[in-house]
């Protein structure tokens, strides 16, 4: 694996095509968050449970992923529109396109929901596989193993990719 959560493919005609790794990606961002989570979040506007607002997170990986590519030749594109909603994120690398949804845990039927609303724009999109991010203020890896497992959307045929992101203590 090339460093910084990108990957080589080398194509028959023995091209190199570089490929985002998205689950590394997000592997880098967890380590970000542990490491800066005291500051960055320390004023961040939160509702009435004293969590978090959704967006902030969603602005906050935004801004890192942006950083991140942009010198890479990377795009990445909030809020783009499918059609019956807008998925959080686009990204663009190479001639790869990824796509993001973004999610702040509530409980098992709101993520059943969002698994089924990540398939719908990744069927909008034409991708076969979608990423479903979402943000919980803790979990083990018992749950987070059985949260993260490939979810393969019967109607729509695409493949939705849950990544947990744990935004409290660890």
């Amino acid at each position: 694996m090339a460093a910084g959560g990108k990957k080589a493919l080398i194509s028959k005609n023995g091209t190199v095509q570089f490929y985002l790794d998205i689950q590394e990606l997000m592997k880098l961002y967890q380590a970000y968050l542990g490491k800066n989570k005291s500051w960055l979040f320390k004023k961040a506007p939160r509702r009435s449970d004293l969590r978090v607002y959704e967006a902030v997170f969603h602005f906050n990986l935004y801004a890192y992923l942006d950083e991140f590519l942009r010198p890479r030749k990377g795009r990445v594109i909030p809020e783009f529109p499918t059609g019956n909603g807008k998925i959080d994120l686009i990204i663009h690398y190479g001639d790869k396109t990824y796509g993001i949804e973004l999610k702040s845990f509530t409980d098992r039927a709101g993520y059943l929901e969002a698994l089924d609303k990540a398939a719908q724009y990744g069927k909008q999109l034409q991708l076969a596989e979608i990423y479903l991010v979402t943000f919980v203020e803790g979990i083990d890896e018992k749950t987070r193993e059985t949260y993260e497992a490939d979810f393969h959307h019967p109607q729509t045929q695409v493949k939705v990719k849950p990544i947990i992101l744990q935004t409290g203590p660890v």
